[in-house]
């Protein structure tokens, strides 16, 4: 209710300095209520009062992290690698105490983001979390090096167990960038990418299920869609969302609707998607920060 009453006023308020010309634009994202591309001009000796107030408003606005769907993610992603190795369920060789060390500083480190109040873009840069980045990729080295010693996969159990720990390694190594280079769109709290089909088979016990072989230009995703009018060759935008699994089938993200992508569009990050792709991922992330609320 108090930040509901803050957008409120800096609506109202925001729309007046503009008139006074105290402010050249302003723009408010409606997700979050939080606001960017402010340009604000010198005030008039009659004006400084009422302008210092209403910095001060808009700065309490503008440095909700807490609420930011990248930082709820993050949060997320980090909460499955808990459970994973709490849990103990990586059937490979690896040192499960490191692992957990690791997840704690990271956790710590997490609550001092979560709460900074920072702007994105200082945030992207912020002590802790670059620490809290470093304490995962070391998180990673690790796994990886256990990766390769041949471990092999051999129930569906597993393979959701590994596709889970590669979602959220992305998106703690994306975490810096979504700052930098994308505003608190849900949306975009998660990689949309520009991928081709290259194989589609059925899904072994139902009418309606393919099985789809991508690629994005650097590695191979498999994603399992009802949508009826898939083919080969054809670019789909997809969000990297939390691995599910469908009849005994692991998929590791999720099309973004059945309209192709031009063809000349470069596969990978897609840094502005269609808006109809860009809706769905928002309700994808609404759906996940929900949850955890």
């Amino acid at each position: 209710m108090y930040h509901f009453f803050l957008y409120i006023t800096f609506q109202v308020i925001s729309t007046e300095l503009c008139s006074y010309g105290l402010i050249e634009q302003h723009r408010i994202c409606l997700h979050t209520k939080t606001v960017a591309n402010i340009d604000f001009r010198p005030p008039m000796p009659a004006h400084r009062r009422f302008y210092q107030w209403f910095r001060w408003t808009l700065s309490v606005i503008a440095m909700d992290t807490a609420k930011d769907a990248r930082v709820l993610i993050l949060e997320d992603a980090l909460r499955r690698l808990n459970e994973i190795v709490s849990n103990r369920k990586l059937k490979m060789h690896i040192s499960y105490g490191k692992l957990g060390d690791l997840l704690a500083i990271a956790g710590g480190l997490l609550y001092e983001v979560k709460y900074s109040y920072q702007d994105s873009q200082i945030l992207a840069d912020f002590e802790a979390t670059q620490k809290l980045v470093s304490a995962i990729a070391e998180f990673e080295d690790l796994y990886r090096a256990a990766l390769s010693s041949g471990h092999k996969p051999s129930t569906v159990k597993e393979k959701m167990v590994l596709a889970e720990v590669e979602y959220s390694l992305r998106i703690v190594r994306g975490f810096p960038a979504r700052l930098r280079e994308f505003d608190d769109e849900p949306g975009l709290a998660v990689d949309i990418l520009s991928v081709e089909i290259s194989q589609i088979s059925s899904v072994e016990g139902s009418d309606k299920l393919s099985e789809c072989r991508c690629t994005d230009g650097t590695r191979i995703w498999n994603i399992i869609t009802n949508l009826p009018d898939v083919k080969t060759g054809v670019k789909l935008a997809c969000a990297v969302l939390p691995p599910v699994e469908m009849m005994n089938h692991v998929s590791e993200a999720m099309f973004l609707g059945s309209t192709p992508l031009p063809d000349d569009l470069p596969l990978g990050t897609l840094t502005n998607p269609p808006e109809i792709s860009l809706a769905q991922a928002r309700a994808q992330v609404l759906q996940i920060t929900k949850r955890m609320a």
